[in-house]
This record gives C-alpha cells, structure tokens and sequence, in this order.
C-alpha cells in the first residue's frame, strides 16, 4: 500500500499542548507574578480595553508545535477574558502580543539570543527583557532590553541598558526595578521616569482603601460628637 501525503491546509492535525515540563527559577516566578497583577491593575485603572496574562504558550507556524514561546507577561490588543484560553495561536486572529515581558533565569543565553529571534517570528510589537541578577560587575549582562517592531516591519534592538527604568510604549509608562523593603527586586510601574509616581501595588491599594475608611469613620464620627453637643 502506499504512501499518502497528508494534506495540512485543510486539516491540522498537530496538537498544540498548553503546558511543558520545564520548571522556572523561583525568583523569576516572583518577579512575574507581581508584574502582571501590577498590570492587570493598570490596565483596568486606565478603562485599556485589552488582555493580559502570563506564562502561555504562543505558537506562530501552524503545524509546526515546535514554533512557540509562553511570555512570562503579556499584553494582548484583544478584550477580555470572555472564556479562558489555554493556548495562542496566531493564525486563529489577530493574536501575536503587542507587549512580551521576559524574565531573565538560570538560562540567560536563552532570553538573550533565542527570545528576540522568536518574538520577531511571532510578531511581537514590543519586547521588554529584565535580567534581575545583573550587577555592576556584570560585563555580558544588561539589565534592560526594549525591542520593538520598525515602521518597515522589521524587528531591532531599541534599547540597552543598566539603568533603573525603561518605557514601554504599549502600556504608556515606565518599567522600574526597585528592591522591596524585605530585600527582594520588584520590576514597578511608574507614571514618571523619576519612579516618584508609582503605580499602586494590590497590597498598597487594598491598605490605602482600609485607611480611608478609617478615616471616613473617625469623620463621621466626630461630626456626630459635635451635633450631639449642638443638641444639648
């Protein structure tokens, strides 16, 4: 019997799998995690209606499950979330991210030389890289890496440096490495080059919420007092 060519136009028949056996350094988890509620955040505050995640699969060849990079944040110019994705595959719409975020792990080489090569395949607008383990000793390392997406359509390096911040065109404000008062890095975001406007942390939100209720109640509270006296 011989062999038949399979036709791969008409049917895919790859599977696109949502998860992988490659575990992640815990800080690199630690920084991600906080960056996307720190987005999530920012995103609903400023009424963007666009998606954010973190840590999900993208593949760019249809066929080809090989082709893929999972973003440790991403912004993505469609509403949401209307129902959960597991995976993003470019070819069902308009779904390569107008911002990647990738933390920089054990395996630097891999965020250095592979990721900006796979985001230019998959049509990433905006690339950031943060390499939180870099110091003033660092000779091969840089802390920040801004690529972006040219007006011919190609893909460059549009930004190299050690310095504390970066701006992300695609969110409209400022990336901020900071160290927490447990010692720990955070990358913040901040309305100013400076850092002097940060954008509220959940946990900041959430106290600054309880103070003013406080503060609402110990108001009304003494208004109360003083008509109590007015009465008497």
């Amino acid at each position: 019997m011989g062999s038949r060519a399979i036709d791969r136009g008409s049917h895919d028949i790859a599977r696109y799998p949502s998860e992988d056996n490659m575990g992640e350094h815990e800080l690199q988890t630690w920084l991600a995690t906080h960056l996307w509620l720190a987005i999530q955040r920012y995103l609903r505050d400023t009424k963007r209606r666009v998606r954010s995640g973190h840590d999900q699969f993208f593949y760019w060849s249809k066929g080809d499950a090989t082709q893929r990079i999972a973003p440790d944040v991403y912004v993505l110019d469609v509403a949401g979330p209307d129902e959960f994705v597991g995976v993003w595959r470019t070819w069902d719409g308009p779904f390569a991210p107008a911002l990647a975020i990738e933390i920089v792990g054990d395996d630097w080489h891999k965020d250095y030389d592979h990721a900006p090569v796979q985001y230019a395949a998959l049509g990433a607008r905006e690339v950031i890289i943060f390499d939180p383990s870099v110091t003033a000793k660092s000779r091969k390392r840089v802390r920040w890496q801004v690529y972006r997406r040219t007006e011919t359509g190609g893909f460059a390096l549009a930004l190299s440096t050690n310095g504390p911040t970066v701006y992300s065109n695609v969110l409209g404000c400022w990336l901020r490495r900071v160290v927490g008062d447990d010692g720990k890095p955070l990358v913040r975001l901040a309305l100013d080059e400076a850092g002097d406007n940060l954008v509220a942390t959940q946990d900041e939100a959430e106290r600054s919420a309880i103070e003013r209720a406080e503060a609402a109640e110990q108001e009304l509270a003494a208004l109360r007092k003083q008509l109590g006296r007015r009465k008497r």
